[in-house]
């Protein structure tokens, strides 16, 4: 009887001092590691300065690897990053971020009524660049500046490739020359040496003016009209 009573101590002691022992353990090695470590934070999308403040405030080391082409994220923010975002790591471990250089492929800006010194800027800006500049007319846009690209707005250019440009010439006018007082031959050849077309041509009785001379034309002599543009005359003539 007293040998099993002795027994039972024994092993009750034994089991307190190993619970003892665990506990202790735990304390001393579980809690504090515990206390250590951190969760990696998600940088992806960050600036490295926003990214810095959130890993410094963990405990941790902001380190960047470097620079890299991404189509996700825009030039500037951070693209990847070791650990990934949720890994749990030791204090004052360190955080690997890369950042992004943008995208290879850079779409075609709209740069119609602008000139050809913004049009520049905002290309390299964008990292682009002014190839071959051609011009023609155009009514609405004034002269000197810009009508259109080519490749047309919205296109996707890798970086450093060079766009052509076109610019307005704007609309060529030249001074109506006069034709009243003429003959209709002399008038059509006067019209088309001054860069112009013969309009209407219509006939009207006067009794004052000889017939086949003209009597009126629009627009009138001495304004300024589009080059191209048509001259109508009014021939006179005489009641049959």
């Amino acid at each position: 009887m007293y040998y099993n009573s002795g027994r039972i101590v024994l092993i009750s002691f034994l089991v307190a001092l190993f619970t003892s022992i665990i506990i202790c353990g735990a304390f001393f090695f579980v809690l504090p590691r515990l206390q250590e470590d951190t969760v990696i934070p998600d940088l992806l999308g960050s600036t490295p300065e926003q990214a810095r403040a959130i890993v410094e405030a963990r405990g941790l080391l902001l380190i960047v690897g470097g620079e890299e082409e991404n189509n996700q994220y825009t030039a500037n923010l951070i693209c990847r990053q070791t650990p990934l975002p949720g890994s749990i790591v030791n204090n004052k471990s360190s955080v690997t971020v890369f950042i992004s250089q943008g995208s290879q492929y850079i779409a075609v800006p709209d740069l119609s009524g602008l000139g050809l010194s913004d049009a520049t800027v905002k290309l390299s800006d964008l990292g682009l660049k002014i190839g071959e500049v051609k011009s023609e007319e155009h009514a609405t846009i004034e002269a000197d500046k810009i009508i259109k690209t080519i490749p047309e707005v919205g296109a996707q250019m890798k970086r450093d490739e060079r766009i052509t440009i076109v610019l307005s010439r704007g609309v060529e006018t030249s001074e109506v020359p006069r034709c009243i007082g003429k003959s209709l031959s002399t008038a059509k050849r006067i019209i088309v040496d001054s860069g112009f077309a013969v309009g209407n041509v219509t006939w009207e009785v006067s009794t004052e003016i000889n017939v086949g001379i003209i009597m009126r034309q629009s627009p009138r002599a001495g304004t300024m009209a589009k080059k191209g543009s048509n001259i109508d005359l009014v021939v006179a003539t005489v009641l049959e």
